[in-house]
């Protein structure tokens, strides 16, 4: 019951995570929509506009998936160092709290992965706007 209750509370921060990036790619967007006029005007490839915002906003999820892990490892110490005085009382020996090395990379690698999938529709929108509407838009 308590890991469904954790899982719960973890998929909505992760949706919540996803929209924030989103957000954050298409002001992105906005933002720089004379760069991405300016660029296409030059001829650059709408592939590498899509790319361009795609490993920003995989790099966004990374460093999320990176702190996140941080935190992850710090609580796990805690709850080991502090909760271990009751192994006194109960005579069980061994850490309460252990996070698997593949359990880490994957949850980076997750992080990115939504990260990605989040920046994918500004993306797409960065590649579709209108060269001269761009360069002309202040």
């Amino acid at each position: 019951m308590i890991q469904m209750v954790l899982g719960g509370i973890g998929a909505v921060s992760l949706f919540v995570a996803a929209i924030g990036i989103a957000n954050t790619m298409m002001m992105s967007i906005y933002e720089r929509t004379r760069e991405i006029g300016v660029m296409k005007v030059l001829g650059c490839d709408m592939g590498d506009i899509r790319n361009m915002f795609l490993l920003e906003s995989g790099f966004i999820g990374f460093m999320g998936g990176a702190a996140g892990l941080v935190l992850s490892y710090l609580i796990s110490f805690l709850v080991n160092r502090f909760a271990g005085i009751s192994e006194m009382m109960t005579g069980i020996e061994g850490d309460i709290s252990r996070i698997p090395l593949w359990l880490s990379m994957s949850a980076v690698g997750f992080a990115v992965g939504v990260g990605m999938i989040a920046g994918f529709f500004p993306a797409m929108r960065a590649m579709k706007l209108s060269p001269l509407a761009a360069i002309r838009n202040e």
